[in-house]
């Protein structure tokens, strides 16, 4: 009996989980609107305070780079 029902469950599994693949693998209007709204944890965008001036505006200063002897050269931030 259960040597019977085997490959009818086998093929039920393999048949669901295909569906489930293209599904997955189909481009939807949810996908891309899902990575448009990019949101951190708390639905909210975040902005460090050490970002901040005063105010409590976004500071136009320039940021500041650390830059490791053994690392090896990086590019300065301003040219991105």
């Amino acid at each position: 009996m259960a040597g019977s029902l085997f490959p009818l469950v086998y093929a039920a599994c393999l048949v669901f989980l295909l569906v489930q693949a293209f599904r997955l693998m189909r481009p939807g209007k949810s996908v891309l609107t899902r990575a448009m709204e990019r949101k951190d944890r708390t639905g909210l965008v975040t902005t460090h305070p050490e970002l901040l001036d005063d105010q409590g505006e976004l500071t136009k200063d320039d940021l500041l780079v650390v830059r490791f002897p053994d690392q090896g050269s990086l590019e300065n931030s301003s040219n991105t």
